[in-house]
């Protein structure tokens, strides 16, 4: 009996994988800006999966005329560029985004005028937006955040890094200051990576970071053993090295929002402090849940639930590890 669920768990792990690896879903991307009176230029990024393309597209004011479009489309992207001519600014128009709630897709929006730039976020429950005629830098800076917040909770290979750090460590000031060497080293490559400093193929990043989270289910697993591992011995320094790694993923997703560049370093700063503010949240998550368990369950239960969840992490970033590292051969 046991073998047999541990069997069906484990293909339930498996498709499970599978799943979050194929419905990433990855922002599109619409830059309107302003090169002359009542003339803009945009710009419209859209992903592509299985070189199909998606229904989604915006559609701008009667008001205005598209020219000289440009259309470019590669394996991974579709990017669509116009000059559009109005009749009048675009300042309290709508824009809107056609088929947003059929692709349940997030578009990115940027626009810019003058003194005013205005960024924000459509979404399937928000398809249009009214440009506003004011700039709001409190607004700005909360969606950036919002889109931190978002972007860690939906990575699900960080944050199953960050349980397995949890999992390993049970002394609280070495977690702390695991964490905070995680925080850093994140932070440091997110910066570096964003700003142009470095630069890593996207997909190797991928295969490390699958493989830091099965190495770390792996030192769990030693350690539940008595076994003391690498990752036991030094936790903050295995998490400041795979810290750095884990931060080439962070600026890659940043990457994919293709944010104008006089705009990086708040979109930079706000959108770490979001991660961050997301992270901390999982991680109390975390924690109030162990000690429920705790105080409901006995010892060698959260010892069984433990051994059962590293098991899952490996299964887990092994599928995830072996997708990736094959996708070579056609990425």
């Amino acid at each position: 009996m046991k073998i047999n669920y541990m069997i069906r768990l484990l293909l339930l792990l498996l498709y499970s994988s599978s799943y979050l690896l194929g419905h990433t879903l990855k922002p599109a991307y619409l830059e309107i800006k302003s090169i002359g009176e009542n003339k803009y230029a945009t710009k419209w990024k859209a992903p592509l999966f299985d070189n199909k393309e998606l229904s989604i597209a915006p559609i701008f004011p009667k008001i205005c005329q598209k020219s000289l479009t440009n259309r470019v489309k590669d394996s991974n992207i579709l990017f669509i560029s116009h000059l559009l001519i109005c009749k009048e600014t675009l300042l309290g128009k709508d824009i809107f985004i056609q088929n947003i709630e059929n692709e349940m897709r997030t578009v990115i929006f940027h626009f810019s005028e003058n003194n005013l730039s205005y960024f924000s976020e459509l979404n399937p429950t928000h398809p249009s937006i009214n440009i506003k005629s004011a700039t709001n830098h409190s607004q700005n800076t909360l969606n950036y955040i919002v889109l931190g917040i978002k972007h860690i909770l939906l990575g699900y290979d960080h944050l199953l890094f960050v349980l397995g750090l949890l999992l390993l460590i049970q002394r609280g000031k070495i977690l702390i200051q695991t964490i905070t060497a995680f925080t850093l080293a994140h932070s440091i490559t997110l910066g570096a990576s964003a700003l142009g400093y470095i630069s890593i193929s996207e997909i190797f990043i991928e295969i490390i970071i699958a493989l830091s989270i099965v190495i770390l289910a792996v030192e769990i697993l030693y350690a539940q053993r008595g076994k003391i591992g690498l990752c036991s011995k030094y936790p903050w320094g295995v998490a400041l090295f795979f810290g750095l790694i884990h931060g080439f993923g962070f600026a890659n997703v940043l990457a994919e929002l293709t944010l104008p560049q006089e705009h990086i370093i708040l979109a930079l700063l706000f959108f770490n402090i979001g991660i961050e503010l997301g992270q901390i949240f999982f991680i109390s998550l975390l924690l109030i849940v162990y000690y429920i368990f705790r105080f409901f369950m006995k010892e060698q239960y959260l010892l069984q639930g433990k051994t059962l969840v590293a098991y899952s992490i490996g299964t887990i970033a092994s599928y995830w590890f072996i997708e990736r590292l094959f996708s070579i051969f056609t990425y």
